[in-house]
């Protein structure tokens, strides 16, 4: 069981609203760090292209990853100290919780460690070092961190999966643009996850591209396109109103 007494809220830092500088690096998370992803009854379900759950092991890409049930609260902590495999600290996340990216998790386990913490709660979640569970069968006084809400917000119901799709179809679209995707009225483009798009490729409104498509360069896509796990080759233009299914054009 465990008690929240006393709970401590650290003040917030501006570190959490920033990416990571790329140069620092996180090698030692893969030897000292196993994530614990308890699975809940929505995990499967589909957001762009990837289950909830799969979107939760994608910010954890660092470290190992161990997917259970969640397991009732009375042995919540028996079942975190026993599959611990030998690390030095463990990250517990809920699969229903798919809007995590990568530098949060980071930006925590950074956080934990700075401040040599033996247990910490998160919006949705723990960290925890393991010879502090070992030690212990309650856990008193932990402190609080909100980091990143929106991030930790339980995906549950159809308002939910909404949201969820049209933030992560964003990061989609952003992480296009910045390859030199050009997108024309990109609030009506939904890309998928696993899509690859090549630099120099336009996309013109209601466009949906699904599965494992490949856009290669230079492609056009006038508007009303419907692909899935199709190739496009360089130069190729889609005049609009195409369904293209498993192939290559």
């Amino acid at each position: 069981m465990i008690l929240e007494q006393e709970i401590v809220e650290e003040e917030e830092s501006n570190i959490f609203n920033k990416t990571i500088v790329a140069s620092k690096s996180y090698d030692w998370i893969e030897e000292e760090v196993m994530t614990v992803i308890f699975r809940s009854e929505n995990s499967n379900f589909d957001i762009c292209g990837k289950s909830m759950i799969d979107w939760v092991k994608l910010a954890c890409v660092k470290m190992p990853v161990k997917i259970l049930d969640e397991p009732a609260d009375e042995v919540l902590l028996e079942t975190i100290k026993n599959n611990a495999e030998g690390k030095k600290i463990i990250l517990v996340l809920y699969s229903n919780t798919p809007l995590l990216q990568q530098k949060t998790i980071l930006n925590i386990l950074d956080y934990f460690c700075s401040k040599d913490m033996k247990a910490l709660i998160l919006p949705k979640g723990f960290v925890f070092k393991v010879d502090y569970l070992s030690e212990t069968s309650q856990i008193f006084s932990p402190a609080r961190k909100n980091f990143a809400p929106e991030e930790f917000r339980e995906i549950s119901n159809a308002v939910d999966i909404a949201h969820a799709c049209d933030v992560i179809y964003k990061r989609i679209r952003e992480f296009h643009k910045q390859n030199g995707v050009i997108l024309k009225g990109e609030n009506t483009i939904f890309i998928d996850a696993d899509v690859q798009i090549e630099a120099g490729v336009v996309i013109e409104p209601m466009n949906v591209i699904k599965g494992e498509s490949v856009l290669e360069q230079n492609v056009v896509l006038k508007s009303g396109n419907y692909i899935e796990d199709s190739v496009i080759k360089s130069g190729a233009i889609l005049l609009g109103k195409s369904i293209v299914g498993g192939e290559e054009v």
